[in-house]
């Protein structure tokens, strides 16, 4: 067996200087080209679900919220559940949260969005609201009169096309709110804050007090978000919480994610397996041809080197070998190539949505895969027109038939 090797590798190694040095520098380059394709695609996906991900953790469940349990319409003694969590040593904030559906209406136009009530000086600690105001201030703790617009509801601001949106509306401009169970109120815009983001841009924020006010209630919250001082101890922290007695429903927000985005989610893996498996299938076939003809053309020499006493074993080495050879070299030139391009992107990200920046996620464990699984379709693709053509008997290869 390894003398079968050691002839094979000296054979193919032949084989390739002997070989025409442009066609195996396109060869090369084509290969190189397939290799970025299959790990560039996958990479720019993952760095768009990131951003997804990201950014409803950043606004709607910080690292993990606490939600009422399923018979409740809002967590009881929110207070105690918040001193209970900012024991932890772990935690680094918490807020807790209102929400009501309602109805704007500025002059002649209305819209129905959602409004959320928040503690302005917790939510510094919590999440990015404070500091994606695009025009006016934030919220302050005396703001009850006050109410801040998501961009998307405001003319001219970006996604204000696609919805309904409330007008020309300004800092200062007033707002009237019908909340769904009837209450009505006039609020003053305090500010615009735009996170280009559907969830923070399409609603509206106001004081916590105010909203419990009117909705009539003492204490009660739709949500405890809460932030830790180490990502990725979640799990760790949720049980902490758990064992601290606290009996709400309690979700980490990558629990949170998968449930809110799984279609898109699943939709994004999709086009991730397609590209893959169409860049695997090419890259076979091109390998494949490149062997079937560099053997169909060395037929003679085949038979030849078979009645000189080398070993089929050996020949097919040979040209697993060179298949090796080619590949080995298409993934070094497509990594270089692939981090060449995502690096540039990362510094330069590209532009959805006018404000959303998408960058390759460079991920070591995906490059290993798609590495390996190229090699290992090399070696499939470099050993079957081998095996073919090696199992041919002496005079019929000499003859090339």
């Amino acid at each position: 067996m390894f003398d079968d090797i050691r002839v094979g590798f000296i054979s193919g190694l032949s084989s390739i200087k002997r070989g025409n040095k442009k066609t195996s520098f396109f060869i090369i380059v084509v290969l190189g080209l397939i290799f970025m394709n299959l790990v560039f695609l996958p990479a720019l996906i993952s760095g768009m679900m990131n951003l997804f991900v990201g950014l409803v953790q950043e606004y709607q469940y910080g690292n993990i919220v606490i939600e009422p349990l399923e018979d409740n319409s809002y967590i009881n003694n929110a207070d105690l559940v918040l001193k209970k969590v900012r024991s932890l040593n772990e935690v680094t904030g918490a807020s807790k949260r209102l929400e009501a559906g309602a109805s704007l209406k500025h002059n002649q136009k209305a819209v129905g969005a959602t409004i959320k009530g928040l503690v302005p000086r917790d939510e510094e600690d919590v999440s990015s609201y404070p500091y994606i105001v695009s025009d006016g201030e934030f919220l302050g703790e005396l703001s009850r009169n006050e109410i801040m617009i998501g961009a998307m509801l405001v003319e001219g601001n970006f996604g204000s096309e696609i919805y309904d949106n409330l007008g020309e509306v300004r800092v200062g401009s007033l707002v009237n709110v019908t909340y769904a169970n009837g209450v009505e109120r006039t609020y003053k815009v305090k500010g615009i804050h735009s996170g280009t983001f559907e969830l923070t841009d399409l609603g509206a924020l106001v004081h916590y007090k105010e909203l419990e006010d009117v909705l009539g209630l003492n204490g009660e919250a739709s949500s405890i978000v809460i932030r830790i001082e180490t990502e990725g101890e979640e799990a760790e922290v949720k049980k902490k919480i758990i064992d601290l007695g606290v009996k709400e429903e309690i979700s980490t927000w990558q629990e949170k994610s998968e449930s809110l985005i799984k279609q898109a989610l699943q939709t994004m893996g999709m086009f991730d397996i397609m590209s893959r498996v169409i860049s695997l299938i090419v890259g076979a076939a091109l390998i494949f041809i490149i062997i079937y003809i560099n053997t169909l053309n060395r037929k003679r020499e085949i038979g030849i080197l078979k009645a000189v006493g080398i070993t089929p074993n050996s020949i097919r080495v040979s040209y697993v070998f060179i298949s090796l050879f080619y590949v080995v070299l298409g993934i070094l030139l497509g990594l270089i190539m692939f981090f060449t391009l995502a690096l540039y992107l990362q510094a330069n990200p590209l532009m959805f949505y006018e404000t959303m920046e998408v960058s390759p996620a460079i991920e070591a464990g995906m490059l290993i895969k798609s590495v390996l699984t190229m090699a290992g379709m090399s070696i499939i693709a470099g050993f079957i027109p081998a095996w073919f053509v090696t199992r041919k008997n002496i005079l019929e290869a000499i003859w090339g038939r």
